[in-house]
């Protein structure tokens, strides 16, 4: 059995790219990953006198945490527990849990870890079509990736989705993957156990690390940093001639072969 974790970024009003995007973790390997990364909290805010299950590892609060704010209807909107901490001490702990899951090594080579992930210029795109096109590449690919496994190994591999909180989609994404499971031919989705389950990821460390992947991405395509997502890249799956399959970016220019990001430069 393997649990995909997923999270999203760009679904603001005018963002230029949306994108979906997590792991693929073996359940042999769930545990263990959720501890490596809460050890890394626990490394640093014990010694503070703090309880590290009061935080959640988010990327973006680490390198910038939301303080306190007054919504426009009055009401205060409370900020990031992260706020209070030094900032040396928030991107230590930024830069160490993004080394466990890029350095990350499953107990089995036949059981992989794998990184999937669908980004969507928006230039072309309305929101609906956007967040369609990239579940539709996201969850195709973890299906393919279980008969894959379940092909090379003789055990058969199912799988379950696990999705960051989302109020007033979540039941749009179900729909779409129950139509999938329906359909017949290369639409057909016939591995996942279930349809998408949406989880707070306060309570997920594994489901914490989705918004890692998500969040480097979303740099990458956004601000052109790639320190962060270079070592990931590891963690896509790749097919003939060393193309990127596991993570596509749709753009406009992908026919022209212009864009010179990693997903379509592979591709060229």
């Amino acid at each position: 059995m393997y649990s995909l974790v997923l999270d999203e970024s760009g679904t603001h009003a005018g963002a230029p790219v949306l994108l979906v995007a997590g792991l693929a973790v073996h359940e042999s390997d769930v545990r263990q990953l959720e501890e490596n990364i809460h050890q890394v909290l626990d490394g640093h805010l014990t010694p503070l006198g703090l309880d590290p299950y009061d935080y959640e590892a988010h990327a973006g609060e680490l390198k910038t945490p939301n303080h306190a704010r007054r919504r426009p209807d009055g009401r205060m909107r409370p900020g990031s527990p992260w706020v209070t901490i030094d900032s040396a001490v928030r991107l230590k702990v930024l830069d160490e849990v993004y080394e466990v899951i890029s350095t990350w090594r499953p107990a089995s080579d036949d059981f992989p870890t794998r990184m999937f992930g669908a980004v969507i210029d928006r230039r072309n795109k309305s929101q609906p079509k956007a967040e369609r096109q990239a579940y539709e590449h996201v969850l195709h690919r973890f299906d393919e990736m279980l008969g894959t496994v379940s092909a090379a190994t003789g055990v058969e591999q199912r799988g379950i989705v696990l999705h960051d909180r989302r109020d007033g989609y979540d039941k749009t994404v179900q729909d779409l993957a129950a139509k999938w499971q329906r359909a017949t031919g290369s639409s057909k989705i016939d591995r996942l156990v279930h349809v998408p389950v949406f989880a707070d990821s306060r309570v997920s460390r594994l489901i914490q690390a989705a918004d890692f992947i998500s969040y480097a991405l979303w740099r990458y395509y956004n601000n052109t940093e790639d320190a962060k997502l270079t070592p990931l890249w590891q963690l896509a799956g790749r097919g003939e001639g060393s193309e990127l399959v596991d993570v596509v970016h749709k753009c406009p220019e992908f026919g022209s072969q212009t864009c010179q990001c990693e997903p379509c430069t592979s591709r060229y």
